[in-house]
């Protein structure tokens, strides 16, 4: 008999690209903010709500799948529930463990829940080449790191349909352990917290 669970965490991974696409859309539109092109920043917003509406048929669309499959655990949760989960910061509904040489990182929402699994020695080169870029720059974004890395998440992991989505990952992981931070909340830049190179070092070691 096939597995619905199959079908449901591709549509896992789908949300979870979108979101890392619109967080890549959110840096743009703050760009286009520094440079004052306003016109710019009205197209962009627009393009940006149809985004979010199409992401959330997605989320609609896998919690249809969830129930006709009975993979939906979340009945006896509330509409209020699931609206205080949805609220809160993404690294407070982030959870990740290693299994293996991998590292499972899940989110959780309001009404489902977001898994990804990534293999250790790609969150290392990741959160190793953001490191370069915040030594180099101050800061870094999701988007830098994807913009060296493109090729070796296609070539050498599972993500070549998504290659956004192991980078936007391993920065939440980093958030949720106190490595990273976001000191300016309008933006999605990152830096080190309190600067400390080590910890993130010692974080990456303790990893194997």
């Amino acid at each position: 008999m096939p597995d619905p669970t199959a079908v449901s965490s591709s549509l896992d991974e789908l949300s979870e690209g979108m979101t890392a696409y619109e967080e890549e859309l959110a840096d743009e539109i703050g760009e286009l903010a520094k440079q004052r092109d306003w016109q710019g920043i009205q197209e962009r917003t627009e393009y940006a709500k149809n985004i979010r509406s199409f992401a959330h048929k997605i989320m609609a669309l896998k919690e249809e799948w969830d129930r006709l499959n009975g993979l939906d655990d979340t009945s006896g949760t509330n509409n209020a529930d699931e609206a205080d989960v949805d609220n809160l910061p993404v690294t407070a509904r982030t959870r990740w463990e290693r299994i293996g040489d991998k590292i499972r990182v899940q989110t959780e929402g309001g009404r489902s829940a977001y898994s990804n699994v990534i293999p250790i020695w790609l969150f290392k080169e990741l959160a190793l080449a953001a490191l370069h870029q915040i030594k180099s720059s101050g800061y870094v974004k999701t988007s830098d790191v994807l913009n060296v890395k493109l090729d070796t998440i296609v070539e050498k992991s599972d993500y070549k349909r998504a290659p956004r989505l192991p980078v936007y990952v391993t920065f939440k992981v980093l958030v949720k352990e106190g490595v990273f931070e976001n000191p300016d909340s309008n933006s999605h830049r990152y830096t080190l917290v309190g600067g400390n190179e080590n910890l993130l070092r010692r974080f990456l070691g303790e990893l194997g």
